[in-house]
């Protein structure tokens, strides 16, 4: 038992010194030491959360790269863990919050491609859209547009407008929201 715990504060040791050259030095080959000790840590604290192997690995690499852009941040050393941990957790709530938003997939292949429609790509139905989304902001109707009509992914909206891919995905979201509460109003006075 005593060995398992002596190896245990060796390892224990060991991540610190790594950490500490880390922090002092901000070179690729001292980050890639201590995420290597650090990574087993963090798959854990999402395993134990819950999330299967691979999503935790997958946050875990994802902690540790905020932790290489921004660890000039950081201007006490000894609170790298509290700050290694907070970061996990808003990962984690982040993680919690997109699966929350997810939409189920539907199979759409057995639905006739638009194409084959004869009022596909018209006019009145480009004009029918943008009857619907005129009680939009201005940005929320350009981001409407630019996925429903230009189908373009929420990476290339991003770009496009030079917005974080997790405000495109939240205006997106608010603008359905609001285009539901005005169709569900307008039925409920025509019912």
């Amino acid at each position: 038992m005593k060995s398992g715990f002596v190896t245990d504060l060796c390892s224990e040791t060991r991540e610190k010194e790594l950490v500490d050259a880390f922090l002092s030095t901000r070179s690729e080959t001292a980050f890639g030491a201590a995420a290597s000790m650090l990574f087993s840590r963090l798959v854990r604290y999402f395993s134990v959360r819950g999330l299967d192997k691979e999503t935790a690995e997958e946050l875990a690499q994802d902690v540790l790269m905020i932790i290489y852009r921004k660890s000039e941040a950081l201007r006490n050393k000894e609170s790298f863990y509290g700050w290694l941990y907070k970061i996990a957790r808003n990962q984690h709530l982040q993680h919690v919050r997109r699966q929350k938003h997810d939409v189920q997939i539907v199979e759409l292949d057995c639905l006739p491609h638009p194409a084959s429609q004869p009022n596909s790509g018209s006019i009145p139905e480009e004009t029918e859209f943008c009857h619907w989304i005129s009680p939009l902001e201005a940005e929320e109707k350009q981001i409407m547009i630019l996925r429903y009509m230009e189908e373009l992914s929420y990476q290339e909206i991003a770009t496009a407008l030079s917005l974080p891919m997790g405000t495109v995905k939240w205006k997106l979201f608010d603008a359905k929201s609001k285009l539901t509460a005005i169709l569900g109003q307008s039925q409920g006075r025509t019912a």
